[in-house]
């Protein structure tokens, strides 16, 4: 297996990266298996996109996004990772470190349009089919311009 970090720069949203706000459940409960994962979308100019890809990352922009024109990657960890003969790994789950633009912990919400540096490791391997296959998993963001989270108030519609 070979391993790559790679940091992207773009604007954030819809972050939920605390234990606390970690998504339990996912597309069709794709997180269900991992007790949650922390996620955030990421977007890239066609510089920041390449280096993923250059990293040999396999992530996909968002197609509706990309029709628009913009090129936005959901980034990714697990909660808890499991081999498959049940060992847990802890260095492979977890929330991602969450630090301001000097390296200090944040702990607040994080609103969409924020700012962020956000580091992967580029995970390669071969598969038992003989493919080479990648896992893009997220380690590290720096929020280099906070925007502040809004509660939305719920409208109630009787």
């Amino acid at each position: 297996m070979a391993y790559k970090e790679v940091t992207t720069v773009g604007t954030i949203e819809w972050a939920k990266v605390f234990e606390d706000n970690r998504d339990m459940r996912g597309f069709d409960g794709e997180y269900e298996k991992t007790e949650g994962a922390y996620v955030v979308d990421q977007v890239l100019d066609k510089d920041e996109y390449q280096k993923l890809v250059n990293a040999g990352s396999q992530k996909k922009p968002k197609q509706k996004r990309l029709m628009d024109g913009e090129i936005v990657i959901k980034m990714m960890r697990p909660h808890r990772v499991v081999t498959r003969d049940g060992r847990e790994l802890p260095q492979a789950g977890g929330a991602p470190e969450v630090t301001d633009a000097e390296g200090n912990p944040i702990n607040e919400r994080i609103g969409n349009g924020s700012k962020a540096e956000i580091t992967n490791l580029i995970s390669t391997f071969k598969g038992q089919d003989g493919k080479v296959y990648a896992r893009t998993t997220m380690t590290k963001i720096k929020i280099t311009d906070l925007v502040p989270y809004e509660e939305k108030e719920a409208e109630m519609s009787w």
